[in-house]
């Protein structure tokens, strides 16, 4: 007689949703948050939202090579845009959050879980992953 698998139950709440009104007080708090930061506010040149998540973006110095066809056109003649980080909001209040770099193969992963207000300050003093 075979066996059963075993069931396995798991949870995986609903990403919330947010009206245009809410992205752009989330994004003002967010941006008054990184000015106080002295590593944040020399890094992060651009903050943008979309659906439970904002996006942290760093302009990055590239040096290109001659005759080279760029995919992306470079802000100013010699920046990149890049993500320099993403928080993930699990509900409106940011009251639940998560912290997540992007690795070299541009997978996320989770480095810090907390309110919206310990994820920014975990950006800030973390050395390994931003």
């Amino acid at each position: 007689m075979k066996k059963q698998p075993q069931k396995i139950w798991t949870y995986k709440p609903q990403a919330p949703k947010f009206t245009a009104k809410e992205k752009a007080k989330k994004i003002e708090e967010i941006k008054e948050m990184i000015k106080k930061m002295p590593k944040l506010s020399q890094k992060v040149s651009k903050v943008d939202m979309r659906g439970n998540r904002i996006y942290l973006y760093e302009l990055v110095e590239q040096f290109i090579p001659e005759g080279a066809v760029l995919i992306k056109p470079l802000i100013e003649g010699k920046y990149l845009e890049y993500v320099y980080a993403r928080i993930t909001l699990n509900d409106t209040q940011g009251k639940n959050c998560t912290s997540d770099c992007q690795r070299y193969n541009d997978q996320w992963m989770t480095v810090y879980a907390g309110t919206l207000e310990e994820c920014i300050k975990d950006i800030e003093k973390d050395e390994v992953w931003f």
